[in-house]
């Protein structure tokens, strides 16, 4: 009886995995695409605990790749869904954006001008 109660929670173990999908690319110096899969469990709603969730997840790309370090605003959002139809269930959630400051990450400073001499 105790092996029976051992292997179900072990087998419940195995479906406490994770639901964060997410896709990640720099579209310039100052610009990035994110994306996260939405589910029956992190709904594609704009105004719920789902969306704080992937906006940490968003933060948390930016910082993996050295970008927006003095901040970030995101320019547009939308929802792509998987499926079209009654059964359609889940999609991608696509967010464009640029960071808030002019330099990009470990960009070197801008050269001192040159005074002009005359003579």
């Amino acid at each position: 009886m105790r092996t029976l109660v051992l292997l179900c929670f072990l087998s419940l173990a195995g479906c406490a995995g994770s639901d964060r999908i997410e896709g990640f690319s720099a579209s310039g110096p100052n610009a990035f695409l994110y994306s996260a899969h939405t589910s029956t469990v992190m709904t594609e709603n704009d105004d719920g605990s789902a969306e704080r969730i992937r906006r940490d997840w968003l933060a948390d790309a930016l910082q993996a790749h050295a970008m927006c370090a003095d901040g970030y605003v995101v320019d547009t959002r939308r929802f792509v869904p998987d499926a079209v139809g009654p059964f359609g269930n889940g999609g991608e959630i696509l967010y464009s954006g640029r960071c808030l400051g002019n330099a990009p990450p470990n960009a070197p400073p801008a050269p001192a001008p040159v005074p002009v001499v005359r003579g």
